[in-house]
């Protein structure tokens, strides 16, 4: 073998060692990424230097923490994070992501930390108290939320004049506001939140949806069991029922998710 050989298979294998490096995984080194909608308080948010705050941050961060990882957090549209697990850019995805037998098909989930009911706000004079008051009314919801699905279902059967879709929940919220639409369509929490912002605005009607948060990953992702299994320790040890008074001002109640260990969700 020459020498120009030797050359030629040394860097060879260095280009090898460096392509597998640069496909391994964030799981598998210090720290994982975690996609975010950043618009979505009280679940996660900016503060005013940058930084991600909220419940599923605080969620996020401990439960990597207990298998000896850091966290990074990557602000991604809601719909984006979809494919952002289903890729492997990201490890996790949070922001009041509901568990459905629809996503559970291409996606795996942790168990829940938060159930949830959907809602629909609007200004504190609206006329609307009962679902049947939205004959003839325009409302908004984000899009790729559980929020439009539900609008979708039942314009129809309610009489909705109009389903009118938003990027962002904060320009949903501002059309309420200046009275371009009746109300939105969302979940109770981050409505409720958004509520102790702006005055103006309150809960109309309250839905019984039955929805459960969770962290996202891809598919039958390797370290799911591990950050499942610390958000069972979590719940045990209240750390997780710390987290909610801290986000929401009150103990979450007995028999929720938020205190109950459950099972990994699985599709039927």
């Amino acid at each position: 073998m020459t020498r120009r050989t030797n050359v030629k298979k040394h860097i060879a294998m260095l280009t090898l060692a460096a392509l597998a490096a640069f496909a391994t995984p964030a799981f598998a080194q210090d720290k994982i990424i975690v996609g975010a909608y950043a618009a979505n308080p009280p679940w996660e948010f900016k503060n005013d230097s940058g930084a991600f705050e909220g419940f599923e941050v605080d969620v996020a961060t401990e439960a990597a923490k207990r298998i000896g990882k850091e966290v990074e957090f990557q602000e991604l549209g809601f719909q984006a994070l979809f494919a952002a697990t289903s890729s492997g850019r990201i490890d996790f995805a949070i922001s009041s992501i509901s568990i459905n037998n629809d996503r559970l098909q291409s996606q795996s989930f942790t168990q829940p930390y938060y159930d949830s009911d959907g809602t629909i706000v609007g200004l504190a004079a609206s006329p609307v108290t009962t679902l049947e008051d939205l004959k003839g009314k325009v409302i908004g919801v984000v899009a790729a939320t559980t929020g439009e699905a539900w609008a979708n279902e039942n314009a129809e059967a309610l009489g909705i004049a109009e389903v009118r879709s938003y990027a962002a929940q904060q320009d949903l919220l501002l059309d309420v506001q200046n009275g371009r639409i009746e109300g939105g369509a969302g979940e109770l929490a981050g409505f409720q939140y958004a509520i102790s912002k702006i005055p103006a605005l309150k809960i109309l009607v309250r839905i019984p949806t039955g929805e459960r948060f969770a962290m996202m990953a891809k598919k039958d992702l390797p370290i799911l069991g591990e950050i499942n299994d610390a958000i069972s320790a979590m719940k045990e040890d209240g750390t997780l029922a710390a987290i909610h008074e801290k986000w929401f001002g009150v103990a979450p109640d007995a028999g929720t998710s938020t205190v109950t260990v459950m099972p990994l969700p699985a599709a039927e």
